[in-house]
């Protein structure tokens, strides 16, 4: 890709890696489109919609007619409305960001035909303004006039992008404001007057106390509340039901489908596969059910038994479990002592109730009765709830040194990949004589290989950062976990931008930095177009590269394929199959930093290397139809944030992304001997500031929280939730699911769904009879 000069800061830029990324990159989306078309005219004429239509199982409601005969037409004619009713709040504002970017780089894609021209005929001389570079800032002389151009050209184009930033504030602000009022139309109601209340003090920990508090401060606007209580060995006694459960299942489809071999038998106890006892798996399991279900009630009978003893509080017969008619004093259950959490959830009648807890100081005194917003029922991590507040600080502060500690550690693979970039250095360092630059061999080796290295090291350490929430910290809700993951993934993004640019060229000149650190402006303005190229084969391969594949669902369908070929789908059961039809989830803190990253190329690039316009707008523009026939068809998510990760968190680092350009725009016009030219450049740096501000103070401030206005017109409207007075657990949909007996599986599943209809009908057909 580049071959560096003798002082080893000016760069020669070949062609050969982009042109040769750019074909590989077609040549694969092209393939993978002709398997999406092929497979997707199959599965229609089957009527089959796991793959391509999964949507139209759960979400048929919310999903456009599957199968349209022109899948882009389709997708591109269904309007912002109907998209935000299909999609919700969260992938719609994900989409408005791709939707965004291909407007800013539109824009750009516009000032590259005022731009290039200027460039290519500049008078600059060196090895720095060759070949690629011709195309870039560095052909224009030092001083030149030609940079007001560039400067006129950043001023619009900053201009633009802010008057796009404020549209989409203004967008988000009603959807928002409506979202907090009435949530999803698949969310439980329930969700929009629920508290998370954190930092219980000891007598507030019971339900009754919780319930008794909140009432005395809103008097008959408490609906419901719990508070979460440690059930790690009801939770473990219900795992082991289920797995003796889906053993029941496999083996009972095992002999439906070879009904003439023998049952499957399993070796029981034992020890290091030696001795132990065996058995008729359907026999042992369903033995093994009936006693767990047994010991799963006694125990959660006595868990509610204790809980409720605090303040003798009567517990309803029903929640010792499904069928069992008589008292907890009948079958002698003794309380059991549970440890009680700090952690609790209230739910209001009222919707002016819980915006006035959450806005409102409720003790006084510091860490104490801390209050949040519940998050949505289906999206929390229930294992998680107990753990304390303040131990998820002090553990999220450890786990903040780390990655702060690893930015210095992570130069190392980004080290190799842009040496990857740079192979003759590396033949050269072995004592080997340098290749030919211009060969396709080598452009594909410089073009391709560190953008795959690269993407993989991000998806390991995109891993561990979200292990690091879920399993360390423990948030209480996938939600937090999402954005925790992120804020981190996104800082690593940026890390690398600036660990590109400065990899090679800030080591090698170490000494000259530390007698005059002035010299890391001119480095970076040497940096800049000869990475440029890295980051083109980044979005040529991550747009143009992907499109077919996120099209072609090919990882999905490689998965499925092995399975049936592993396990046939007579031998899958009923279980097995359901799971299937499940459709595949968008995880927003994996998906959107590497399109935050791309956004900042765009940015940084647009007046420096404009060329890169072009690059960006395809891949906005393709990603944008891609991922919206996706969200409309493909993808489902199980949970509503409102939008909270795909604008309000993204927007910070789109600004970050913002300010880094200018700060870049400026640095170079100093290099450029511009004095002028970088004046100018604040003046966009100050509207930005003054733009971001008044987002800050008119929009996104006022959207923390329901104003009570608002939320009393909304009670007036539509009379709250009704207050029933019931705080029994299974009537909660905030209670812990262990502890709801109407939640749990008792008995296997049916080898298929008609298998019990069948059934059903048998005992109707008897009934009448009798």
């Amino acid at each position: 890709m580049a071959e560096e000069d003798d002082s080893s800061t000016a760069v020669v830029i070949s062609w050969s890696a982009i042109w040769v990324t750019l074909l590989v990159s077609i040549a694969q989306s092209i393939i993978f489109y002709l398997f999406f078309a092929y497979q997707r005219s199959k599965e229609r004429d089957n009527g089959s919609y796991s793959l391509y239509e999964p949507r139209h199982h759960n979400r048929s409601h919310r999903s456009p007619p599957p199968f349209a005969n022109s899948w882009w037409s389709d997708t591109w004619n269904v309007s912002q409305e109907e998209l935000l009713r299909c999609v919700g709040l969260d992938s719609y504002m994900f989409l408005r960001f791709l939707r965004l970017g291909a407007r800013i780089a539109s824009i750009g894609t516009f000032f590259l035909f005022i731009l290039i021209p200027i460039y290519a005929t500049g008078n600059a001389t060196g090895a720095w303004t060759l070949q690629f570079n011709r195309l870039t800032l560095a052909r224009v002389e030092q001083g030149s006039p030609r940079l007001w151009a560039t400067t006129f050209c950043w001023w619009f184009f900053i201009a633009f992008v802010l008057y796009e930033f404020w549209t989409e504030w203004k967008l988000f602000y009603k959807n928002r404001q409506d979202f907090v009022a009435k949530g999803d139309p698949d969310t439980p109601v329930d969700f929009c007057y629920a508290i998370r209340v954190e930092q219980l003090p000891p007598e507030l920990r019971t339900r009754l106390a919780l319930f008794a508090y909140f009432e005395r401060i809103f008097p008959t606007k408490v609906r419901q509340a719990t508070v979460y209580l440690e059930t790690g060995l009801l939770q473990k006694l219900c795992n082991e039901r289920q797995r003796a459960i889906e053993c029941v299942e496999k083996a009972v489809a095992f002999t439906r489908v070879y009904p003439y071999k023998p049952t499957p038998r399993a070796t029981i106890g034992g020890l290091c596969f030696r001795g132990g006892e065996e058995v008729d798996v359907i026999e042992h399991y369903s033995r093994e059910i009936e006693r767990l279900n047994e010991e799963v009630d006694v125990m959660r009978a006595s868990i509610l038994l204790e809980s409720s003893s605090r303040h003798e509080e009567e517990i309803p017969e029903a929640s010792a479990g499904e069928g069992n008619e008589s008292t907890w004093e009948e079958n002698h259950i003794t309380p059991v002592s549970t440890p009680v959490s700090s952690t609790g959830v209230v739910t209001f009648s009222s919707l002016r109730a819980k915006q006035s807890a959450i806005q409102c100081e409720m003790s006084g005194i510091a860490d104490n009765i801390t209050v949040f917003s519940a998050a949505d029922p289906k999206g929390i991590l229930w294992k998680n709830m107990t753990v304390s507040l303040t131990r998820q600080k002090v553990l999220g502060a450890q786990v903040a040194c780390l990655w702060i500690a690893g930015i210095l550690f992570w130069t190392i693979p980004i080290s190799f990949v842009t040496s990857l970039a740079n192979l003759n250095s590396i033949l050269a360092a072995i004592g080997v004589d340098a290749v030919d630059s211009d060969a396709a061999w080598y452009g594909l080796v410089a073009g391709l290989l560190p953008v795959i290295f690269l993407a993989v090291f991000m998806v390991v350490l995109y891993m561990a950062i979200k292990a690091a929430g879920t399993h360390w910290i423990r948030f209480k809700s996938l939600a937090e976990v999402d954005a925790y993951a992120l804020y981190w993934h996104q800082f690593f993004q940026f890390a690398n931008l600036w660990l590109i640019l400065f990899s090679g060229s800030l080591f090698n000149q170490l000494d000259s930095l530390l007698k005059d650190p002035t010299e890391i402006i001119k480095i970076i303005a040497k940096a800049l177009p000869g990475a440029s190229v890295f980051f083109a084969n980044m979005i040529a391969v991550g747009g143009l590269g992907s499109f077919g594949l996120e099209l072609s669902m090919l990882p999905y369908y490689g998965i499925t394929l092995l399975k049936n070929l592993l396990k046939p789908e007579a031998l899958q059961t009923q279980r097995m199959l359901d799971d299937a039809k499940t459709p595949p989830v968008i995880l927003w803190s994996e998906i959107i930093p590497p399109h935050v990253f791309v956004f900042l190329v765009m940015m940084m690039y647009m007046p420096i290397v404009p060329l890169m316009e072009l690059f960006a707008l395809v891949y906005f523009g393709g990603t944008y139809i891609v991922w919206k026939h996706q969200c409309l068809h493909v993808y489902s998510q199980p949970f509503e944030g409102g939008g909270h990760s795909t604008w309000e968190s993204l927007f910070g680092f789109l600004m970050a992304s913002i300010y880094m350009s200018e700060g870049v725009f400026i640095a170079y016009m100093g290099i450029k001997e511009a004095p002028g030219q970088a004046a100018c450049g604040f003046v966009p740096l100050v509207a930005s500031i003054m733009v971001h501000v008044a987002i800050n103070k008119n929009i996104r401030r006022p959207l923390q929280n329901l104003s009570l206005q608002v939320a009393t017109d909304i009670d007036l409207a539509d009379c709250g939730l009704e207050n029933t007075g019931d705080n029994a657990v299974e009537d909660q949909i905030y209670a812990q699911p262990v502890l709801r007996a109407r939640l749990e599986e008792r008995r296997p599943l049916p080898y298929r769904h008609q298998d019990e209809a069948e059934a059903y009908e048998e005992i109707s057909d008897a009934n009448e009879e009798i």
